[in-house]
């Protein structure tokens, strides 16, 4: 029978002491977090996840909620000053402009969508991104809140309570198990940039991992892997290197695509890659038809003429952005993307702009293969994120000249 000295029970008090000093830190540093949210936002955004129509309402319900949004950052002051990123502004404006005029005056086909609804989806969505940057809205509660109903659509969807369009594979409220899985994969990147302590980070990559693969989107499981391998990298890189990990990450999500799309879990999508292919290569001819500036909002499906009456939605952002708006709209969507939110020419970033820009990362991996990816409010999010972290992080450099030159001359 073995006895422990009293100095080995010395050791074991020291270190249950630090493992409970360590474990009280932690979970007062969760609650203090979780007591600074902000009750509207948490509660509005949680809303987002209902694409559907609900309560009789003639648009989706997520739009309602994006109004009363709005509605409550129009109440309060910005917290940062934009400064030369204001530029944005006008550039939406003229590029809405530009697709209202463009839709107004050019003839529609037979099954082309509303555009004037549309265009107000859009239009919604360029506020919303607005006043996110502006920090009106405070963009912590309202991750959390999304990040709630995200888990929450989960929950319902499992336990028989949400829409189940696609026989087991995880969409929920969100209706189409592509946009979940690119929901999911953003978010679980994005949310990176708003949590502080390493286990929790942990913790929500892999309950949003774990929801994407449910989701069953190829797509998005490979745009999330790459957002958080991009975190995990690109920080030990230089900017050639950051370059180089890029066009790497192209190449491999490109090669697994081709070879690797139907293999384990996925063998049986040989029947609806077919499909996907037949509506690629009809996309390719209409974008091809489209000419320099498109042919207005409403026009990215096709229709098959041996299936009278169908109509497929378009499996690619960048097709469906130059037939709806043609290179101007195209260039203007990706200039913003590229310039406010990923940003490869920075050469520092901090934390919070290192997720966002692996967030922006994945957006674009999902606007290759899913078909509205561009001005949906998870793309919004990248973007006002974005802009909020940079313009914030300038004035708080500003900040800090100031108050050390007060500081200096404060004792004569």
């Amino acid at each position: 029978m073995s006895h422990r000295t009293a100095s080995q029970d010395a050791r074991i008090d020291r270190t249950a002491t630090a493992l409970g000093s360590r474990l009280r830190a932690e979970t007062t540093g969760v609650l203090s977090a979780v007591g600074k949210l902000r009750i509207p936002e948490f509660v509005l955004f949680f809303g987002l996840i209902f694409e559907g129509s609900m309560f009789g309402l003639p648009i989706p319900f997520n739009q309602v909620v994006v109004v009363g949004i709005i509605l409550l950052a129009v109440t309060r002051s910005p917290q940062v000053d934009l400064g030369r990123l204001q530029m944005l502004v006008p550039l939406l404006v003229i590029g809405l402009f530009y697709l209202a005029m463009l839709s107004m005056f050019t003839e529609a086909t037979e099954f082309a969508f509303d555009w004037e609804r549309r265009l107000l989806r859009l239009g919604l969505t360029a506020v919303f991104l607005l006043v996110l940057a502006s920090g009106r809205i405070d963009l912590r509660s309202g991750l959390a809140g999304l990040a709630a109903g995200m888990v929450f659509n989960a929950i319902a969807y499992y336990l028989g309570l949400a829409p189940d369009h696609y026989a087991g594979f995880l969409s929920g409220f969100f209706l189409d198990k592509n946009v979940a899985g690119m929901a999911y994969a953003i978010m679980g990147v994005l949310l990176l940039a708003v949590v502080d302590r390493r286990w929790v980070k942990v913790a929500f990559v892999l309950v949003f991992a774990a929801l994407v693969w449910l989701t069953g989107s190829r797509t998005s499981i490979a745009a999330m892997g790459a957002g958080v391998g991009w975190i995990l990298v690109a920080p030990r890189l230089p900017v050639i290197g950051r370059w180089i990990l890029g066009l790497l990450i192209y190449l491999g999500v490109n090669f697994v695509s081709e070879d690797y799309s139907q293999i384990g879990i996925f063998s049986d999508r040989a029947g609806s890659d077919l499909l996907r292919s037949r509506i690629d290569a009809a996309s390719e001819v209409k974008v091809d038809g489209a000419g320099f500036f498109g042919m207005g909002l409403g026009e990215a499906y096709v229709s098959f003429p041996d299936d009278p009456g169908s109509k497929w939605l378009f499996h690619n952002s960048y097709w469906s952005a130059l037939v709806e708006g043609g290179w101007p709209w195209l260039l203007l969507v990706l200039g913003i993307t590229v310039v406010f939110a990923l940003r490869p020419f920075e050469t520092r970033l901090t934390k919070p702009e290192l997720a966002v820009q692996a967030a922006a990362i994945s957006v674009l991996i999902c606007a290759w293969r899913l078909g509205e990816v561009f001005f949906t409010l998870q793309w919004a999010l990248v973007v006002g994120a974005a802009i909020w972290f940079w313009a914030n992080a300038r004035q708080e450099s500003d900040r800090r000249p100031h108050e050390s030159t007060t500081s200096d001359g404060g004792e004569g």
